[in-house]
């Protein structure tokens, strides 16, 4: 009886095993731009970055790479920490940007890492690191939060080349949700929206009289909305919340019916027309 009771718990741990292993991944530049490109949010990238089953195959190299196809930072940040440090008995680097010996200086001085991000912030410098910057930070011991600070300033931000503007590029498939007071009176309504240089125009499926639009100059913030679902979080809305405080959702019509398409195409063109917008984490529920 003893020995059947063994052999059963050994068979059970054995198949754990088996789908544990099944279940790890090997994360590379190629599948990191893959979840990126299928909509999927920053805070599910990172939760397979930081999974232990998982092993993050990149180099630092790779994460510029990421940078320049708008990947986020903090998704950036969290490869950067599993990213190997260079061997102990690699010669010493040289940063191609020599301000950031004086960076390392502040880092080995043993000052506080939120410090040195602060620093970072108010000093009014342009960074635009490169493979060979950032092999020097990590074998200096940067942290992954100074690596974002540097790559947030505004060269940093301009470091991946911005197409340019497009001339009445239209997205169609779209729906104004409504908001406040306004859901309760009116109906959602279908129509198009429309990118024309630095102007977002809203053309709506009834004619003019819904119509408006805004500039991309006057946008705080751009986000999408995602439903959790068993085979991962479905973005299926678009938001825009403006300077002035206006925030305009457009939801994707083929939600009810599983397509999103819409609402991504709209987000890579953004991310590939206007970089120097502020990319926000989506955000799961309205």
């Amino acid at each position: 009886m003893k020995r059947t009771v063994i052999v059963a718990v050994l068979g059970l741990a054995l198949v754990a095993l088996v789908a544990t292993t099944a279940a790890a991944e090997q994360l590379t530049l190629n599948s990191i731009l893959a979840a990126q490109q299928s909509g999927s949010p920053a805070d599910g990238i990172i939760s397979m970055v930081n999974n232990p089953a998982n092993t993050v195959a990149m180099t630092a190299g790779d994460l510029v790479t990421l940078r320049n196809a708008g990947v986020s930072e903090a998704v950036i940040a969290a490869i950067w920490a599993h990213v190997p440090s260079p061997a102990a008995a690699q010669p010493l680097l040289r940063p191609d940007d020599v301000r950031l010996v004086e960076l390392v200086s502040l880092i080995n001085s043993g000052m506080s890492e939120s410090i040195i991000n602060d620093q970072i912030g108010q000093s009014q410098r342009d960074y635009s690191l490169s493979v060979n910057d950032l092999l020097y930070l990590k074998q200096n011991g940067a942290e992954e939060s100074t690596i974002a600070a540097l790559m947030a300033t505004p060269a940093g931000l301009s470091a991946a080349p911005a197409m340019a503007p497009p001339a009445d590029l239209a997205f169609d498939n779209l729906v104004l949700v409504k908001t406040g007071l306004l859901r309760f009176f009116r109906k959602d309504h279908p129509g198009r929206l429309v990118m024309d240089g630095d102007t977002l125009r809203w053309e709506d499926g009834r004619g003019s009289e819904g119509s408006f639009q805004f500039q991309t100059t006057g946008i705080k913030e751009v986000w999408l909305t995602c439903e959790a679902r068993s085979s991962g979080n479905f973005c299926h809305q678009i938001n825009f919340q403006i300077v002035k405080g206006d925030r305009y959702r457009f939801q994707d019509s083929g939600r009810e019916s599983g397509s999103n398409a819409a609402v991504l195409d709209v987000m890579e063109a953004l991310r590939a027309h206007y970089p120097r917008l502020t990319f926000g984490t989506p955000s799961v529920g309205d």
